[in-house]
């Protein structure tokens, strides 16, 4: 089982040196080839400073994986962290986290599959979002895209 601090590290790895909207057909033709299978079988939104750039429903999708996918994204924009991180502080008691946080279970979701999508020298410029899976498979779903666009970024350099 991964922890909060491997979580952590992987947020470290995940930095890329550049992001925006140039970036976008890249960076989801990664997604399409990291896991073409499963690519169909998720929902996939891609924000810039809090605004949707991209998104996409795999025909085996429905309207329940959008709402997750809102529930993860909230998590992200609220504390610059992904949304399996925070399950991870609260694993033996999740409700704590929203006695704790007075935020509502019906806005955020404390599950796998929200990722910040960070820029060297620059911080949180956006998210990624994933919703279909096992919220531990969505969340290793965008990490390894994440880290080979920025693997593919460096050979550019």
């Amino acid at each position: 089982m991964i922890t909060a601090q491997e979580v952590l590290k992987q947020e470290t790895e995940i930095v890329l040196p550049h992001f925006g909207l140039a970036d976008l057909n890249s960076f989801v033709s990664i997604l399409k080839e990291i896991d073409s299978t499963n690519y169909e079988k998720v929902c996939v939104l891609i924000k810039l400073n809090k605004r949707p750039v991209f998104f996409h429903a795999g025909k085996l999708t429905t309207n329940e994986n959008n709402i997750w996918i809102k529930k993860k994204e909230n998590v992200v924009d609220m504390f610059d962290h992904s949304s399996l991180y925070e399950k991870l502080l609260y694993t033996d008691k999740p409700e704590k986290f929203y006695q704790e946080t007075g935020l509502s279970p019906t806005q955020f979701a404390i599950v796998g599959g929200g990722i910040p999508i960070i820029v060297k020298d620059t911080g949180i410029i956006g998210s990624l979002t994933i919703s279909g899976l096992s919220d531990i498979e969505d969340h290793d779903f965008g990490c390894r895209a994440l880290l080979a666009y920025k693997e593919l970024l460096l050979k550019k350099q």
